[in-house]
């Protein structure tokens, strides 16, 4: 009986110190697709989100000039020939920023770039392309402050900024939003 525990007392301790000593393998799994696998099975939510952003804009019925005269419109003096007539002067990207800035969708922060404040906003804005044009902005007076800054290497890049913020204040758009050096928002005066 002695020998029948030694021998199971022995495997015992042997298969003890054997499972000491395996462990197992670190394995990490995800659960998202690499970006690559996302483009190559069409899973572009960002495009997506955009169409279906755009989708539900509301837009005007282009008609040309021609299809209203067919019509019988007369676009000479009527309110409508007015209307088709602004309709058809494209909104440059800068009209769209400052009728922004004025809803206050966008504002002027203290550093010196556009910020979004939708909490703010009083009006319809396209988030999609409201996000776009205001990166693109912010991306050119970053590389405009480069610029200077290499073009001014005795001034500091605060200081650049700073000197720009003050002059692109003097041309914004009136009332628009722009954050003061308290952090409060307000709204630009003109006289």
């Amino acid at each position: 009986m002695t020998v029948r525990f030694t021998i199971f007392s022995i495997s015992f301790a042997l298969a003890l110190s054997l499972a000491a000593c395996i462990s197992a393998p670190d394995v990490v799994l995800l659960d998202r697709k690499t970006i690559l696998e996302e483009q190559a099975a069409g899973e572009l939510l960002t495009l997506a989100n955009a169409l279906r952003e755009s989708a539900i804009v509301p837009q005007a019925v282009p008609y040309t000039r021609g299809q209203l005269e067919a019509a019988g419109t007369d676009l000479s003096h009527d309110a409508l020939g007015r209307l088709v007539q602004l309709q058809q002067i494209p909104l440059s990207e800068i009209d769209y920023l400052d009728n922004l800035l004025v809803g206050r969708c966008i504002g002027e922060a203290r550093s010196g770039l556009l910020i979004e404040t939708p909490a703010t906003c009083t009006g319809p804005a396209a988030t999609v392309r409201t996000s776009a044009a205001v990166q693109r902005v912010n991306r050119s007076r970053k590389q405009l402050w480069r610029y200077l800054q290499e073009h001014n290497p005795e001034s500091s890049s605060v200081q650049i900024r700073d000197i720009w913020r003050q002059r692109h204040l003097q041309a914004l758009v009136c009332g628009g939003q722009v954050q003061q050096d308290s952090g409060e928002w307000d709204i630009k005066q003109c006289e």
